[in-house]
């Protein structure tokens, strides 16, 4: 199959386009990791890093918070796909927003000292609420005469949390400023008279009162996620990111009720990583919720009234699959659950009565939200049809569009068993492909058995193969000579290990940037709190930099310890007791669930030496004894 470039020879796409056979190359594309993204339905470009949609009237509306210098909300016709609206929001001054090439009399509008992350709701008189994150606030907008207007900020002030609590410690960066509550999700109360909030940064929930703005704060436990209304409006439910549970809260009168737990105890000394609870979706008209376990690939259905887990439901694309689904979009139509699988580029068709697997539908890359009205899904898909070559030399956080996709619901039953046989091809899941894999896999193990003994695993990042080695002539077919950059003058050491050692090509990278890297590269996975993390950290909106590794939370690292003069940092403390070594981040909730290649090596009593690339740690971050 051939593949085309989408416009200007990157693979955004500047307009609706309607899925069919003539066209379906235009959004078919082979990703970095070698898997094929074919989303169906009518697909739009979005902007970078998209997270979250909302219906809204006739709209739909689409926020994104890339690591960009703009975050924003896009308006879309919920019939064609059509941009109509756009707010940029800049954490500083504003700017001037660039034209969008599909609609020209696009209505745009910008606001400065504004952030965007995750969370959007629609509230009383089509007021659009949405989640400031590392502006502290939550932004109300409305559509006036087609142009989106900013009514009002409801400021959030941060909570102080249990010590006892997971992280520990505050993880956002506040040298020289407040902490902050960072709002993630909202929920409009029953009543359409409260907004309630979940802070990110904070391990609270908040209720503010529309009218008057005056506002509650409950701990609700750690890293809340997203928060829904279960049994009537009764109870509001709200996802544990860092804590293997779900918080029961009585809404009226901002009052835990309890937890439910849908995974191992957590604690300071807990090794193992945790099960992420991420989206919610409440059955109608009952006390029941479903809620994505990202990180082990299931969804959990409890029950709020009596505070239990009824039961799971396995979202793994074939029996005994490895972790890496990673489930974090959820919602339900009649007697349908649709899971958004952020991993496997589709959205996953359960009965949530009997819990039995119908179905896949395909997508984009890395989905990260679904809804629907009566007639139609929306999925927004956070890396869209992938990065392709860099042709403008823009920074690699803003080098991709996300995208917006409308399925229409009637079309399920035809189309749906050719759509799941597509999403298990695309992902190499197909019982055929396995069977080959296994086979090329123990063949290529036996070899290495036999003639490979010791592995020395240099570690380089920021370049790619072709920019190395693209004309170096022994790599052959593999190198490209138009995308060299450099050569054995710039790179010495690299050609003479290339020359005496072995030149290994064709290995694909699923990270764009550091944070994901070094998952992919030690535990050929990165979580899906890593992905949903970097671009608030890489933009500076507020967040330590937590994707394995274990950060100061203050300037200059370790201060006045182990004799380490002030303000200077320890470089062996990474090593060393955390604990005692003053305030530092826990990088245990960034973990994927079958850790790194350090913790499977000793798990096999393989030798090895690490000489300074992150190992997994305690929720208290510290190094097992045996790892150390």
């Amino acid at each position: 199959m051939a593949y085309l470039q989408a416009p200007s020879n990157t693979r955004n796409i500047n307009g609706p386009i309607h899925v069919n056979a003539g066209d379906k190359d235009w959004v078919t594309h082979v990703l970095p990791t070698g898997r094929i993204v074919s989303p169906v339905g009518t697909v739009n470009g979005a902007p970078n890093f998209v997270t979250e949609a909302v219906p809204f009237g006739q709209q739909l509306a689409v926020l994104a918070n890339g690591a960009t210098y703009a975050q924003t909300i896009t308006w879309y016709d919920q019939h064609s796909l059509q941009r109509l609206a756009e707010m940029a929001a800049y954490k500083k001054a504003a700017r001037t927003l660039p034209e969008p090439t599909d609609v020209k009399d696009l209505h745009g509008n910008v606001i400065g000292h504004q952030s965007f992350f995750q969370g959007l709701a629609v509230g009383p008189q089509q007021t659009l609420y949405a989640a400031g994150g590392a502006s502290g606030d939550v932004a109300a907008f409305r559509l006036v005469h087609g142009k989106p207007q900013l009514l009002q900020r409801y400021p959030l002030v941060w909570q102080d949390f249990p010590k006892t609590q997971y992280p520990y410690e505050y993880q956002g960066h506040y040298n020289d400023h407040s902490r902050l509550f960072y709002p993630d999700a909202i929920a409009v109360g029953p009543k359409g008279q409260h907004l309630y909030v979940t802070g990110m940064l904070s391990n609270s929930l908040a209720r503010i009162n529309i009218q008057s703005g005056n506002t509650r704060y409950l701990n609700v436990g750690p890293y809340p996620f997203a928060d829904t209304f279960a049994d009537d409006g009764k109870r509001l439910v709200v996802s544990l990111w860092g804590g293997n549970a779900v918080a029961v809260v009585d809404p009226d009168k901002m009052r835990l009720l309890g937890d439910i737990r849908v995974g191992p105890p957590t604690g300071p000394q807990n090794t193992a990583a945790g099960v992420h609870p991420t989206a919610l979706a409440a059955v109608p008209h009952s006390a029941d919720v479903f809620v994505a376990l990202a990180n082990i690939d299931r969804i959990a259905e409890v029950n709020t009234a009596d505070l239990r887990v009824k039961g799971f439901l396995n979202d793994s694309p074939y029996p005994d699959a490895p972790p890496g689904t990673y489930p974090d979009g959820l919602t339900i139509v009649g007697t349908h659950l649709f899971v958004a699988n952020a991993g496997n580029n589709d959205v996953a068709v359960f009965d949530d009565q009997t819990g039995k697997a119908l179905g896949l539908i395909p997508t984009a890359w890395y989905p990260t939200a679904i809804t629907h009205t009566a007639s139609d899904l929306y999925v927004v898909s956070a890396k869209g049809l992938g990065s392709g070559p860099n042709v403008e030399h823009q920074w690699v956080g803003d080098m991709m569009d996300g995208t917006v996709q409308k399925i229409k619901l009637s079309d399920l039953n035809e189309k749906l068993p050719a759509w799941t046989e597509q999403s298990l091809k695309n992902d190499g899941f197909t019982a055929a492909q396995q069977k080959s894999r296994e086979a090329i896999d123990a063949k290529t193990t036996r070899f290495l058995r036999k003639h490979i003994h010791y592995v020395v695993f240099i570690l380089r990042e920021n370049k790619t193969f072709d920019e190395d080695l693209g004309d170096y002539k022994p790599a052959g077919a593999w190198a490209d000579p138009q995308l060299d950059l450099y050569g054995p003058k710039e790179l010495p050491n690299l050609y003479n290990l290339a020359k005496h050692y072995t030149l290994f090509v064709n290995f694909m990278a699923d990270g764009e940037v550091t944070a994901q890297g070094h998952q992919w590269t030690t535990a050929a996975s990165d979580s899906d709190f890593v992905q949903r993390t970097w671009p608030e950290y890489y933009s500076g909106r507020g967040l330590v930099a937590n994707p394995g590794w274990t950060q100061s939370l203050v300037p200059g690292g370790a201060t006045g310890t182990g004799g380490i003069p002030l303000g200077v940092d320890n470089p062996y403390a990474i090593y060393e007791n955390l604990s005692v070594l003053g305030k530092w981040s826990n990088p245990w909730i960034s973990y994927p669930q079958r850790l790194f290649l350090f913790n499977d090596l000793l798990n096999h009593h393989v030798s090895f030496e690490d000489f300074g690339e992150f190992v997994s740690r305690s929720e208290a971050g510290n190094i097992s004894p045996a790892m150390k």
